[in-house]
């Protein structure tokens, strides 16, 4: 089991130098808006890679007026203590997030860290997921592939990294051919593990709410799917690389590849009926949870992971539905659960174990 002991910041968001400790199972994070809650969530989150939940820039982690700033955490995994350092440092005049594991930056160090430490997150903007837009739902998907996979996300940076290359080759005077050729190959590659491994990723959630199902009575029945029209489960190397080539001056007119995972989207069936944008903000906060719990099941009894869920202002739109799900992850599971919310009324439904943590009064 992974979890966080504590967390100390410096010139972090809103905290000079700010200490707070937890406990190993559930921790309930309460107060106004805008005082902290949510920064202490993203700074936890960036014991893992990437820019935390909000996917901010790493200047505006800094606190205002200050150059940098440092986070330690008390970090256990399997009974083993780590002291963990995220720092900001300027390289070829780029601000860059540095981990440090027990004083030690090297590779294989944070390729351990990566190996056991997992997160599950929960934003507010997640009660609109079926009416946002189609990469904020492909993001979606793509946290979770990364929670049991924690280099996914440097398959998807190459693959972005690849199509605006191939862009920038065909709008020139002379296109070099043979480079073109090599970046066509290098994206239909990893193309198509991206579309594999998301195909994987909701099929493995549908498995395990179909497995949940038998003790768990679901306010509905909900099933994801891949929307593209490129796509299938039989589509090739060959196949991708030919449509590539053939649709480059489309490509170069429109400025874009138009085919690809990153044209794709998702889809919730609600009871094999009907679309899960038409769900009310509250019950797409249920298929959301429904989808965590699934994926919690998944990681725990499959990958042997145990996750820690950073669930931000989780609080409001909880109706019967929505606090069956959520205590059935806190029940079911040994891991680490932090909660935010305005007021600790909104947690009454919780079991006496919760610690709660009143951040205006720390």
């Amino acid at each position: 089991m992974a979890k966080i002991n504590n967390i100390h910041f410096n010139n972090f968001r809103n905290f000079t130098n700010y200490k707070i400790s937890f406990e190993k199972k559930l921790n309930i994070l309460i107060g106004e808006n805008g005082c902290g809650k949510t920064n202490i969530l993203e700074g936890i989150s960036l014991n893992s890679k990437g820019r935390g939940i909000r996917n901010s820039s790493i200047s505006n982690l800094i606190k205002k007026k200050e150059n940098n700033f440092l986070i330690k955490n008390n970090l256990e995994i399997k009974n083993n203590i780590f002291d963990i350092e995220i720092f900001t440092e300027k390289k070829n005049n780029k601000l860059k997030k540095i981990i440090m594991v027990n004083e030690d930056s090297s590779k294989e160090s944070i390729d351990i860290l990566n190996q056991f430490i997992s997160f599950l997150i929960f934003v507010p903007e997640m009660e609109r997921l079926f009416q946002a837009s189609p990469s904020y739902r492909r993001n979606f998907i793509d946290r979770l592939v990364f929670s049991s996979k924690n280099n996914y996300n440097s398959l998807i940076n190459k693959y972005k990294k690849f199509l605006l290359e191939r862009i920038k080759i065909l709008q020139k005077n002379v296109i070099d051919n043979h480079w073109l050729s090599q970046i066509e190959r290098d994206i239909s590659s990893l193309g198509l593990e991206i579309y594999q491994l998301r195909h994987s990723q909701i099929n493995l959630i549908n498995k395990n709410l179909n497995i949940l199902k038998n003790d768990h009575n679901f306010q509905f029945n909900l099933e994801l799917a891949i929307k593209d029209d490129f796509f299938n489960i039989d589509l090739s190397f060959e196949e991708y690389l030919s449509y590539l080539m053939d649709s480059r001056s489309y490509d170069k007119q429109y400025g874009g590849t138009k085919i690809g995972p990153h044209r794709s989207d998702i889809l919730g069936i609600i009871n094999n009926d009907f679309d899960a944008s038409l769900l009310s903000t509250g019950q797409q906060k249920t298929v959301v949870l429904m989808i965590l719990l699934a994926q919690c099941n998944y990681l725990v009894n499959c990958k042997d992971i145990n996750p820690i869920l950073l669930l931000d202002e989780i609080g409001s739109h909880l109706d019967s539905n929505n606090r069956q799900i959520l205590l059935d992850m806190i029940n079911r599971f040994e891991i680490q659960f932090f909660l935010t919310g305005t007021d600790k009324d909104l947690f009454s439904f919780v079991s006496t174990k919760a610690q709660f943590y009143n951040i205006k009064e720390l």
